[in-house]
């Protein structure tokens, strides 16, 4: 059954989203418990040679050194793997990438580096006293399917789902592309959504409101230096227009590489 939250952003757009439930983070979580699992079975194999070798040779010190190293890299390496993915995948491991899952905040951004590290930290508690049985009690209660480690980072699991770029109605004349070729603009879903939202709705909202909004979002997403004053709703407009046509160019080309193997 879907459970879905909506949640407001810092710039007080409203997003949607659909937790992750407890059967699709079970499968997550075994995905990355083989890749742990196997790291850590090569590691086992390196200190069996090195802990041999050093007996053989009549060196017990470097035995136990390399069996001190192993038993700590074994506990340690599930925290570093969830956090360093987690921070650099934008909140995915493999497991959640896999099953099109995320970590973000309760406001719809994305989570940072400190919240990563808290919620990683209490895996520890949410898998007592075995096989994540805390956790998946906290997540089955919980009305936003949290473990611990989410109450406490103030962060959810949600499924990526595809965004849609909505149909934006142009308020003004564009000529020229106003992106530079020496700059690359990219926006991921939440991003989209957010200047997607803004750019439909912008005529629904109070001048100031809509001025402030625009000035936040172009001060987000747009390089420094590139919007004059007073003019961030026509580069938002626009960027987002440019943005539009070259991801629509680029899915028509990878629709012809993939049916011919060569682009025409």
């Amino acid at each position: 059954m879907e459970n879905r939250v909506t949640v407001s952003t810092p710039e007080h757009v409203q997003l949607e989203f659909e937790t992750a439930g407890i059967g699709s983070r079970a499968v997550s979580l075994l995905i990355d418990w083989l890749i742990i699992g196997t790291v850590n079975g090569v590691l086992l194999l390196v200190a069996i040679f090195f802990s041999a070798y050093s007996a053989s040779v009549g060196n017990p010190f470097w035995s136990s050194v390399t069996l001190a190293i192993f038993l700590f890299l074994f506990f340690f390496l599930p925290f570093c793997y969830y956090t360093l993915t987690e921070t650099f995948l934008h909140g995915q491991t493999i497991g959640k990438k896999a099953m099109s899952l995320r970590v973000v905040t309760d406001r719809g951004t994305a989570p940072g580096f400190l919240g990563i590290v808290l919620r990683n930290l209490l895996r520890v508690i949410d898998s007592l006293p075995f096989l994540y049985l805390t956790g998946l009690l906290t997540v089955f209660f919980n009305g936003r399917e949290k473990r611990l480690g989410d109450l406490a980072a103030g962060t959810m699991v949600v499924r990526k789902e595809s965004v849609e770029m909505p149909q934006v109605q142009p308020l003004f004349q564009h000529t020229t592309p106003p992106i530079p070729l020496d700059h690359r603009i990219t926006l991921d879903d939440r991003e989209w959504a957010l200047l997607g939202r803004f750019l439909t709705r912008r005529e629904e909202l109070f001048p100031e409101a809509r001025k402030k909004l625009s000035k936040d979002l172009a001060h987000t997403f747009l390089p420094a230096g590139m919007v004059k004053e007073g003019r961030e709703e026509f580069y938002l407009e626009a960027v987002y227009l440019q943005l539009k046509q070259q991801t629509k160019h680029s899915a028509i080309e990878g629709t012809i590489h993939d049916n011919t193997g060569e682009k025409r």
